[in-house]
């Protein structure tokens, strides 16, 4: 798994910002996650997986991005409680590294509060940006 470091550093807050700017354009899959998750400069890979899993179960727990999966006739939310889903994701995540960035088993559609923030983070340069 590639997890090398960006050149700049997100905070957490930059990070949650930018996976929502994200998901304000289109639905977000594991692999813009975990590139976000990169600029919290993890210092090996279980930190990598773990910093990932922490930004999208905190998304999810505050009801700003919903799980599901794409299909030809578009986004579906999993049928399960925020907790549960984040539990699932995070299994998934730790169980397989070298795949867990490139899954599609989980795609992530913000909501109308998650949508709203992302839009907002536009607004603003972003370090990522650079």
């Amino acid at each position: 798994m590639r997890w090398g470091q960006p050149a700049s550093r997100l905070t957490h807050e930059e990070q949650l910002d930018e996976i929502l700017a994200r998901a304000a354009d289109d639905w977000v899959d594991p692999g813009d996650v975990f590139d976000v998750a990169r600029y919290a400069w993890p210092i090996d890979e279980d930190a990598f997986v773990e910093q990932a899993i922490g930004l999208v179960s905190e998304l999810v727990l505050e009801h700003l991005l919903i799980p599901g999966d794409v299909t030809r006739e578009g986004f579906h939310p999993w049928p399960l409680a925020p907790r549960e889903a984040c539990r699932r994701i995070a299994e998934v995540w730790r169980s397989d590294h070298a795949e867990a960035q490139n899954s599609f088993f989980v795609w992530f559609e913000a909501t109308s509060e998650g949508d709203e923030r992302g839009r907002r983070a536009w607004l603003v340069d972003r370090p990522i940006d650079d």
